[in-house]
C-alpha cells in the first residue's frame, strides 16, 4: 500500500482554505495535487462529517432514553427528588450534545454560514431540536418557580 503524501491535518487545512474562497486551481498548483484529488477529498470529508453527526445522534438518543427510564424508575421507586437528579443529568447531556453538534456541524460548512448547518438540507436533526426544547422547557420552569417564590416572599 502506498504511503499518503498528505496528513489528515493537511487535507483538512486544504479543504478549509477552499471553503474560505481560495480557488481550486490555486490550491492544486500551490500544494501540487490534482483537481480530482481535491474533489475526492471534499466528497469524503462531507460524507465523514455526516456519518459522525448520525453516529453522535444515535448514541445521544440511547443515552437520553436510558436517562428517561432511570429518572422514571427512581421517581416511582424512591421519590421525586431522585428522579429530578436524573432530569438534571439529562439536561447536562442535552447541553453537551448541543455543543458537540454545533462544533461538528460547523466543520461542514463555510464559517459565515454556520446557521445553514443547522437549518439547511440534511440538518433535520430531531435530537438536536429535542435537546433545545428540553433546555428551554427547564429554563422556563426554573423562571416560573423563581417567580412563584418571589411572589410568596412579597406576600408575607
Amino acid at each position: 500500500m502506498r504511503a499518503k503524501r498528505f496528513t489528515d491535518k493537511q487535507i483538512t487545512d486544504f479543504l478549509s482554505q477552499a471553503k474560505e474562497g481560495a480557488s481550486n486551481k490555486f490550491l492544486c498548483e500551490k500544494y501540487n495535487f490534482s483537481a480530482s484529488t481535491l474533489r475526492r477529498w471534499k466528497e469524503g470529508h462531507d460524507e465523514s462529517i455526516r456519518h459522525e453527526l448520525r453516529e453522535m445522534e444515535s448514541s445521544a438518543a440511547k443515552v437520553f432514553g436510558c436517562l428517561i427510564v432511570a429518572s422514571l424508575l427512581l421517581a416511582v421507586i424512591y421519590s421525586r427528588p431522585a428522579g429530578a437528579v436524573c432530569l438534571l443529568l439529562m439536561l447536562g447531556c442535552c447541553i453537551f450534545y448541543i455543543i458537540q453538534f454545533r462544533q461538528k456541524s460547523s466543520e461542514f460548512i463555510i464559517g459565515q454560514n454556520v446557521f445553514l448547518s443547522r437549518s439547511g438540507r440534511g440538518a433535520n436533526n430531531v435530537f438536536y431540536k429535542l435537546s433545545w426544547m428540553l433546555v428551554l422547557f427547564v429554563c422556563a420552569f426554573v423562571v416560573i418557580g423563581i417567580y412563584k417564590l418571589s411572589v410568596q416572599v412579597l406576600l408575607r
